[in-house]
């Protein structure tokens, strides 16, 4: 046999050396990807849960919330501020639900009253302008806003 036609043995062990290497760098990046991906899903997992979560504490608030102005135990304004907000959290079906317009009508109709800080700054000449402001739009808003509370803590 001519001597071209045969690999010497020592060069077969090096190819057989670089595959074993390069059947091992393989392996470990597999193994690497995969670990990757189950990580991205368990984050996923994580958010889903962190979501359904939020979901589950603005829907209890929403309901204490609810109660309250049914009880005249918050304002209607702040009430409906409040559940306004709330309902964004649930998402975009529930805050276009006919039951939750009345939150944000009246939340809109009073969002240029002074709150917190600003509220405390204002002269008890202005205050008092703006309660009576707030009670007359409360008002108008009240049957709607009751209605949509009662509604709204009904067993669904």
């Amino acid at each position: 046999m001519p001597e071209s036609a045969t690999l010497p043995n020592y060069v077969i062990a090096i190819m057989a050396v670089i595959v074993l290497i390069l059947l091992a760098y393989t392996v470990s990046l597999c193994l690497r990807l995969w670990r990757q991906n189950r990580s991205v899903v368990q984050q996923a997992e994580d958010r889903k849960q962190s979501l359904q979560a939020k979901r589950l504490d603005a829907q209890a608030s929403i309901d204490i919330l609810l109660r309250c102005i049914l009880q005249d135990q918050v304002s209607l304004t702040e009430g409906a501020i409040r559940i306004s907000g709330l309902a964004k959290v649930l998402g975009s079906a529930v805050v276009e639900q006919k039951f939750y317009q009345p939150f944000d009508a009246l939340a809109m109709a009073t969002s240029h009253i002074p709150i917190l800080d600003d509220w405390i700054k204002l002269s008890s000449k202005q205050k008092h302008s703006f309660d009576k402001e707030r009670a007359d739009i409360e008002r108008e808003h009240r049957d709607k806003v009751m209605h949509a509370a009662k509604q709204l803590l009904k067993p669904q």
